[in-house]
């Protein structure tokens, strides 16, 4: 699984908003317009860190997982088909703050991986059944004494199953090996603090998008057997807190990036690189909107081809940016939400209609939310 390939749209910055519903175009008919109601189904404030999407359960539509922090269980939300999401009772690990959601264990049904921020909690697997029910898998990491902040699951030496990097808070990350039926053992490898995982190159295999904090960017190249090697650096002193998000902005085939940087005590705008196919980018110079721990989803939201941005922000209003296929966005004037504290959104069909609706996680102040997309 990787946190690359997406989708994304274009509109112009017009904004309506009346009975929960979000829309964007500017009438003349040469760009796409964007348009999103909120769901009327009420979520309880449960401190959703992350938010997964898969079908779980094997019905055909997109289910929920939720990593859930503080006292609160983590939960799996069963989809109806329509958009409506109902508990499945099922009480998982508490403290609970990345997600993954994935075939671990090599059974054709998507398993869970939860990473825990509390330094009592070890992550956790569970491993499904098919039917969404999850069971607690026997063995413990070993990370008690570690936050882990998120989890990538991604296959590090080329032999068809994901293992795991945990981002663990003030410590380097932390690689796990995948067995193949869903048991991992540490790797004794670390990778540096601020990764993201793609393929980046297009040879099948992984390799690793580093921000330096104060420093630059590079990449590291994977030889398909889990070793990388240096390959493109860029220095930039901006580079800061943030996530990075992965797809073809410019339709040339390669991957490129969609780049934030800004956490609770500086900002800095987003940025967009273009790839060349060989694990380097340039900078397009764009500088978007200025976040704050901003986590960007794209897909392609309007229907034109084109990867769009959702980037949720931490306490400010949550924003959709469209391409226009060049590796160009533009602010839709869309700010989905209020001033909740907002810590991702999680892209997919969720009513069946065959658009990309938004499940948005909501850390405080707030329930989690449901965007559908009406835009076609």
């Amino acid at each position: 699984m990787r946190p690359d390939q997406i989708l994304l749209i274009l509109s112009l910055p017009l904004l309506l908003l009346w009975s929960g519903a979000c829309t964007s175009g500017n009438g003349s008919g040469d760009k796409a317009p964007v348009s999103f109601t909120r769901s009327t189904q009420e979520f309880s404030a449960v401190r959703t860190y992350q938010i997964a999407l898969g079908d779980v359960d094997g019905d055909g539509d997109l289910d929920a997982a939720l990593s859930n922090m503080g006292p609160n269980d983590s939960q799996v939300l069963l989809n109806d088909g329509s958009g409506r999401f109902t508990d499945s009772g099922q009480q998982l690990t508490q403290q609970g703050h990345g997600v993954g959601l994935a075939d671990l264990d090599g059974d054709a049904d998507l398993d869970l991986f939860i990473t825990c921020a509390n330094y009592e909690y070890t992550s956790k697997i569970y491993l499904n059944d098919g039917t969404g029910a999850f069971e607690n898998h026997t063995q413990e990491l070993d990370d008690r004494t570690l936050s882990g902040n998120r989890v990538t699951l991604f296959d590090l030496e080329g032999d068809g199953d994901l293992d795991a990097a945990i981002a663990y808070y003030l410590v380097p990350d932390s690689i796990y090996l995948n067995d193949g039926q869903g048991y991992f053992t540490g790797a004794g490898r670390v990778m540096p603090e601020d990764v993201s995982v793609a393929d980046l190159d297009g040879d099948g295999h992984d390799d690793l998008f580093i921000k330096e904090f104060g420093q630059g960017y590079r990449t590291l190249m994977n030889d398909g057997t889990g070793q990388f090697n240096d390959h493109w650096q860029a220095s930039d002193p901006d580079v800061i807190r943030g996530h990075v998000a992965f797809g073809d902005f410019n339709q040339d085939g390669h991957l490129d990036a969609f780049i934030t940087n800004g956490d609770q005590t500086d900002h800095y705008p987003i940025s967009i690189m273009l790839g060349d196919g060989t694990g380097s980018f340039v900078d397009t110079g764009q500088e978007l909107s200025v976040t704050t721990s901003a986590r960007p989803s794209l897909g392609d939201l309007n229907g034109d081809g084109h990867l769009d941005a959702f980037v949720s922000n931490f306490g400010e209003p949550n924003e959709v940016w469209l391409g226009d296929g060049t590796g160009h966005f533009e602010d839709s004037g869309l700010r989905l939400s209020g001033e909740a504290l907002n810590t991702g959104g999680a892209l997919g069909d969720l009513d069946g209609d065959g658009d990309l609706d938004i499940f948005v996680a909501t850390f405080v102040d707030g329930p989690n939310e449901i965007w559908f997309n009406e835009s076609h």
